[in-house]
């Protein structure tokens, strides 16, 4: 986790439980966007952090040491989905897993992330894409 949090590939994304408000931190997928950040719910729309922010959308994001107030808001639009999924392939030769180790990790079927990619990208009309904007 360490080195995705250095590449700046990773954010630390704080909501709040749905059911508890407790706050609750996993590491997202992001890029920054003009003046805001984009975060994407590799798991679909049933990761807990994707439907936390969906109840409660008043999150903390963590970019390297900087913690920030933010507010969430869902992509609705598919189109503009897929135009940010794009970006994020574009982005995706500088994150993940280093470029030496991935035709390893890919030939033990532990983990292709290219393929996670493109397979993001071609779905990028529905998978959930959440833009967070600093406060």
């Amino acid at each position: 986790m360490a080195e995705f949090l250095k590449s700046r590939c990773v954010m630390l994304l704080t909501t709040r439980g749905r059911r508890t408000g407790r706050p609750r931190t996993n590491g997202v997928s992001f890029m920054p966007v003009d003046d805001h950040y984009v975060a994407f719910s590799g798991w679909g729309v049933r990761s807990d952090w994707y439907r936390n922010v969906r109840a409660h959308p008043e999150v903390f994001i963590t970019v390297g040491r900087r913690r920030i107030r933010a507010m969430a808001r869902v992509v609705d639009d598919p189109e503009r989905r897929r135009q940010l999924m794009q970006q994020m392939q574009a982005r995706s030769p500088r994150c993940g897993p280093p470029q030496p180790v991935r035709p390893l990790l890919k030939r033990t079927g532990l983990f292709d992330y290219d393929a996670e990619i493109k397979m993001a990208v071609a779905a990028g009309e529905t998978l959930p894409v959440v833009e967070l904007f600093p406060q």
